[in-house]
């Protein structure tokens, strides 16, 4: 059921997949699906943790295999490139939801998670998926050379990875890998990092 939820949404968006037309993709009744999952809430909770379990699976072994800064925000900006190719349809479903979801208390899913994080913390494995604490240790130990406050660039850096998924919810054929190498080189090169 999640992963037609997932199909669905990056199909159609968000707000245009209702709870009928997710248990019409998996062939089953709408009450079936409500067994399940009692609200769109729930599911949209699903498909998140369906799609950041995937992306950890990839980002955090190469990430954690790093020993320098420098080495370690190149895994990062390549391991998003990697999983973006391999599940486009995920990583598509999940900017519909954080583009456009809202919690019944009005709540955009960014605040909805920061205030989940806020109540829980962050999972020490998802920690390892931070480029702020990444750029920031390269910059207090001198391996990035520049001056720029680690918040905006890790700020810049989430906004270019966010661009290749917003082209792909556009065209599913995007070069997201070229995209990505691109985007890597770039802000490697911002930050100053030895080559």
């Amino acid at each position: 059921m999640v992963g037609c939820a997932i199909e669905l949404i990056a199909e159609v968006g968000y707000p245009q997949a209702s709870l009928a037309k997710i248990a019409e993709r998996a062939e089953i009744a709408k009450s079936a699906l409500l067994y399940h999952f009692t609200s769109k809430d729930e599911i949209v909770a699903a498909v998140v943790e369906s799609v950041f379990t995937a992306s950890a699976s990839v980002m955090i072994p190469a990430v954690s295999t790093a020993t320098t800064a420098r080495d370690q925000l190149a895994a990062y900006i390549s391991a998003n490139g990697t999983f973006l190719e391999s599940n486009r349809a995920g990583a598509v479903a999940l900017y519909e939801i954080s583009t456009s979801y809202r919690t019944a208390a009005g709540l955009r899913w960014d605040q909805a998670v920061a205030e989940s994080v806020d109540e829980h913390g962050v999972p020490p494995e998802f920690a390892l998926l931070d480029p702020h604490t990444i750029i920031q240790r390269g910059i207090r130990s001198g391996e990035f050379t520049t001056a720029v406050d680690a918040a905006l660039v890790k700020d810049a850096l989430r906004a270019a990875l966010d661009g290749a998924v917003s082209n792909l919810a556009r065209d599913a054929t995007y070069p997201v890998g070229r995209y990505v190498a691109g985007v890597g080189e770039l802000f490697l090169h911002a930050l100053g990092a030895p080559q």
